[in-house]
């Protein structure tokens, strides 16, 4: 399973008591983000079922680790400069510091992949997975190139370093970023 989930796993209670999407509340249908339908290789169920919040927060973790080690080792020339801008305010869509950043970008995966709309991150603030990517990168001008390093060069090593077999990454996380229409949402705005 995922690997330091001990350290991950001091996530405040709120996170990992949260109801899944699935579920309904006051009667209604509560809506799922788009990965609640994918299934893990390993377990047969969503991401969410899978690994649960200590496994989120240590790959959320992992994401910004590797962002942060990776403009260390290279600058900008890979990534961009979307995350030196993170706090700035210019353009208008990075006007979050990085403790909020990194809550909603928590709060994101947590929805995206069949949790909860909203969750208590680690700094003890709530945030909101249902977010609009095309407001959230407007002004950032990423590019294909820059997204698909992200995803081969962060994600992927963020979710493998945390322990998620392969399968599981090809299974149940890659069909969300690699989507076309959710790709859109974030390249070229």
């Amino acid at each position: 399973m995922i690997k330091n989930m001990m350290a991950a796993g001091l996530v405040l209670a709120a996170l990992q008591g949260c109801g899944s999407d699935s579920d309904n509340k006051n009667g209604e249908n509560v809506s799922k983000g788009p990965g609640a339908a994918l299934k893990c290789t390993s377990s047969g169920k969503d991401a969410w079922d899978t690994y649960q919040a200590a496994g989120f927060v240590a790959v959320n973790k992992a994401i910004i680790a590797n962002v942060f080690a990776d403009l260390k080792a290279n600058g900008t020339a890979k990534l961009g400069d979307s995350f030196t801008k993170i706090g700035s305010g210019k353009p208008p869509s990075t006007a979050d510091d990085a403790a909020t950043f990194e809550g909603k970008l928590a709060a994101f995966l947590v929805y995206a992949y069949g949790g909860p709309t909203s969750i208590m991150y680690t700094d003890g603030k709530t945030y909101s997975g249902l977010q609009d990517m095309t407001a959230a990168h407007v002004g950032l001008a990423i590019t294909a190139d820059q997204y698909n390093y992200f995803v081969s060069s962060i994600i992927v090593p963020a979710l493998t370093s945390s322990g998620v077999p392969s399968g599981d990454v090809t299974s149940c996380f890659a069909p969300v970023v690699v989507d076309p229409t959710f790709v859109a949402s974030i390249v070229g705005k």
